[in-house]
């Protein structure tokens, strides 16, 4: 097997920013001075933390800040009740702090070769990825970008100042704010634009007729609502992007709805610029007793087998919790360093594509 030499390296906490009543930023640089590799928009680190029991425990969070700030990574995490990683980035890491996490990673990101409007859909803290979508979208300039961010009050908003101070500065990017049960305080501050929910009216009420991509993060019923609504109003499905926090799935339309039209288009996938490593090689499910060519359409294995009718199980895609760790006769590559490498004979198929023909068993 194939794969990426390992990129673990210890960071320091250069500082600490409080972003909302729930929300604190780390700016991170490397520990030993070294410059930070580039990264994508809405890529994460994944971080080992030290467990109760002295054991790694991991944990990803999305990068939020700008991809042209080379001088530090920011990540911006929501305390969760009881949740452990929350509870060490908020309690445990103070200024000067160190960490060890891998990446740059993760394929949540927008298709460079596309010039399509961007529609960015955030619930909650799911706008730490779409964050630094936006400001990479918002300098690229030449792709009308809407960004939509709903959350319960102001206080709980991260980056409300920040995305609206863009928002100022560059005429193709629009960001409206949404909140569930504003404050009076968030009334008289006049920094959201719509109480309630994001709907499929609002939707339709604010998006111009455009040929529209879309990307979506947030909680899982956020996302669902987000997709049948964006199905609904004509968006099709291979253009709607989307990264859980959590244990991940793959979101279906819950219902058949005729389509209202927002954009006009022909079908191109967003993931269509992607390497076909492998291609023409045969891929065999031993135990369904199926076979079908990989033609490099899909980004990995498990996507693959997923589009032949199979249920593979899953939970983070990306190769982090070993639920989709699948026995093979073959050779495949890794587009993203598990977190620990499977042995000889076993595959992780949310990361890896194959090199030459595969048995998977499935």
């Amino acid at each position: 097997m194939h794969a990426a030499g390992g990129n673990w390296r210890n960071y320091k906490v250069a500082r600490r920013v409080r972003e909302s009543e729930t929300v604190v930023s780390l700016h991170l640089v490397a520990a030993d001075g070294s410059p930070l590799a580039p990264f994508e928009p809405g890529q994460f680190l994944t971080f080992r933390l030290e467990g109760a029991d002295g054991r790694p425990v991991p944990r990803n969070y999305s990068i939020s800040s700008d991809p042209a700030e080379r001088s530090h990574y920011r990540i911006s995490v929501r305390r969760e009740p009881g949740g452990f990683g929350s509870g060490v980035m908020h309690d445990q890491m103070p200024e000067g702090a160190l960490v060890e996490a891998s990446g740059p990673k993760g394929r949540f990101t927008p298709d460079p070769a596309s010039g399509r409007a961007v529609l960015l859909l955030a619930g909650g803290i799911g706008i730490t990825p779409l964050a630094a979508m936006a400001h990479a979208l918002a300098r690229q300039g030449t792709r009308p970008v809407w960004l939509i961010h709903a959350c319960a009050k102001g206080p709980a908003m991260p980056f409300a100042r920040e995305l609206s101070d863009l928002a100022d500065r560059n005429p193709s990017f629009r960001r409206i704010a949404v909140l569930g049960s504003p404050t009076g305080a968030d009334r008289k501050a006049g920094l959201y634009q719509h109480e309630g929910r994001i709907t499929r009216a609002l939707l339709r009420s604010v998006l111009p007729l455009d040929d529209y991509e879309a990307y979506l993060c947030g909680p899982a019923p956020f996302m669902q609502a987000m997709f049948d609504a964006l199905l609904q109003l004509g968006v099709r499905q291979e253009r709607i992007a989307y990264e859980f926090f959590g244990p991940a799935r793959v979101l279906a339309a819950t219902h058949e709805v005729p389509a209202e039209t927002i954009q006009p288009s022909e079908v191109v996938p967003i993931n269509s610029g992607r390497e076909a490593e492998g291609q023409d090689s045969m891929v065999s499910f031993t135990l369904s007793g199926r076979s079908a060519l990989w033609d490099g359409a899909q980004p990995t294995l498990l996507d693959f087998a997923e589009a032949q009718g199979l249920s593979p199980p899953f939970s983070c895609r990306n190769g982090i919790c070993n639920t989709c760790l699948c026995g093979i006769e073959g050779e495949v590559r890794y587009l993203e360093e598990p977190l620990e490498m499977p042995e000889e004979g076993q595959a992780l198929l949310c990361c890896s594509v194959p090199v030459g023909p595969v048995r998977l068993r499935l």
